[in-house]
């Protein structure tokens, strides 16, 4: 349910001076304070593996703001966070606290900017896993303000095309969904037991969300604290707004075995030959082609139809080869599950 989230924590400057003299950073050695941040962030995720200090700043009132990133799964070592693990989510973070500040009153007063929502899900066989960020290329290029982002910079600026993931973005919500054992290869670090064979669905609640969620005009009046979204009725929520409309429910099938399954369904032999054309047109474009040529009403009703007798708008192409495999199967269940 939860993977990291972000806080800002209002602290007392002397705090800060004591935060930088416990891990040996002398300020005075530094041109710049953000390259002694950078070192006191060494020195805490190496104590402290699940915390980062992503940047301190200072306010006009003299007190400063410490942005702390928490990765709730190394907290816990496990790769499922719950709802009812916040307890044990506080605790360890006031422990954190007190550990560094001799109290954890600071706690009381954060405010979160961030924070990401996930679903993993198990497709042990990498054919599969390869099969499936195939389908998603097909998916929309665009829904609710998220633009599908095909390209990224590796760590030289140089640009690569995502194959292992899929990246949906807009200023305030992300949608990133990948393949977490290529993840951790391609970084280097280390596969954990719950990585394995894993695809995540992460969902990023960025701090503009939190602020007009926070609103009670175009809000929900909803606080900027971890405990108003450490909620899994409201994950649930998110998900279904934000993921379900990229990914679609249905599994997914060939031509042939989608055709048999519509053959044997209640529609009307026009509808079912309405329902192939349609699946068609997303096969030779993208998910996005037939609305070029219907009515968005229509265009949602077919979806809706599909939906309902099991399949995905996205089929498996007939003679379908890669660099690592000649043949796929006819047949994909979708991980996704709600």
């Amino acid at each position: 349910m939860i993977h990291t989230f972000e806080m800002m924590l209002l602290v007392a400057y002397y705090d800060i001076q004591h935060l930088f003299s416990m891990y040996g950073v002398n300020l005075n050695k530094y041109d710049y304070f953000g390259a002694a941040v950078k070192q006191l962030n060494c020195g805490v995720k190496k104590k402290f593996p699940a915390y980062s200090i992503t940047w301190i700043s200072s306010r006009a009132d003299g007190d400063w703001n410490i942005h702390l990133k928490v990765d709730a799964l190394k907290m816990l070592n496990r790769g499922e966070v719950i709802e009812n693990d916040y307890d044990l989510i506080e605790s360890d973070m006031r422990k954190f606290l007190i550990r560094h500040f001799g109290h954890a009153e600071y706690f009381d007063s954060h405010t979160l900017t961030r924070i990401d929502y996930k679903m993993d899900v198990y497709v042990p066989n990498p054919k599969d896993r390869e099969l499936l960020f195939h389908l998603l290329e097909k998916y929309t290029a665009k829904y609710a303000y998220k633009e599908k982002i095909k390209f990224g910079k590796d760590e030289n600026g140089a640009p690569f095309k995502y194959e292992t993931s899929q990246y949906h973005k807009c200023k305030s919500i992300e949608l990133f969904i990948y393949d977490k054992e290529k993840e951790r290869i391609a970084s280097g670090e280390e596969i954990q037991s719950y990585e394995f064979g894993r695809i995540r669905y992460e969902l990023r609640l960025k701090n503009s969300h939190l602020n007009s969620m926070k609103r009670n005009d175009k809000g929900k009046g909803r606080p900027k604290e971890l405990r108003s979204y450490f909620s899994y009725q409201l994950w649930k929520e998110y998900m279904v707004k934000h993921v379900l409309p990229i990914v679609h429910r249905g599994d997914y099938y060939k031509i042939t075995e989608a055709e048999k399954i519509i053959g044997k369904s209640h529609f009307s032999k026009k509808k079912k030959d309405d329902l192939r054309a349609f699946l068609v047109q997303i096969s030779k474009g993208s998910i996005d082609t037939p609305k070029k040529h219907m009515s968005k009403p229509t265009y949602r009703k077919y979806l809706r139809d599909l939906e309902s007798i099991g399949i995905s708008p996205i089929l498996i192409p007939k003679n379908l080869s890669t660099q690592n495999h000649s043949t796929f199967p006819s047949f994909l269940k979708n991980p996704f599950k709600l």
